[in-house]
């Protein structure tokens, strides 16, 4: 499996330890999921994955990064809005 990996999916591999590094620190309160450095890190991680699946097409994993994006970027607005 490994073998055929491209850097391009490399890239989405990393950004779903992003995504899961982010959940971890939130689950082990190492990060307030109410601050931006939680939805920075989803945000990244998403767009990570979404950059490998614009090489190898999948479209319920696309929905779900696109999904993942909007609720990052709203909840920064969000955050934003309230400073």
């Amino acid at each position: 499996m490994f073998d055929d990996l491209t850097f391009i999916d490399w890239i989405g591999v990393l950004g779903s330890f992003v995504i899961a590094t982010a959940y971890l620190a939130v689950s082990r309160a190492w990060v307030d999921a109410a601050k931006p450095a939680f939805q920075l890190m989803n945000l990244t991680g998403a767009l990570m994955i979404l950059v490998s699946l614009y090489y190898r097409p999948n479209a319920g994993a696309i929905l779900i990064e696109v999904l993942w994006i909007a609720i990052a970027l709203y909840s920064l607005l969000s955050w934003a809005m309230r400073r």
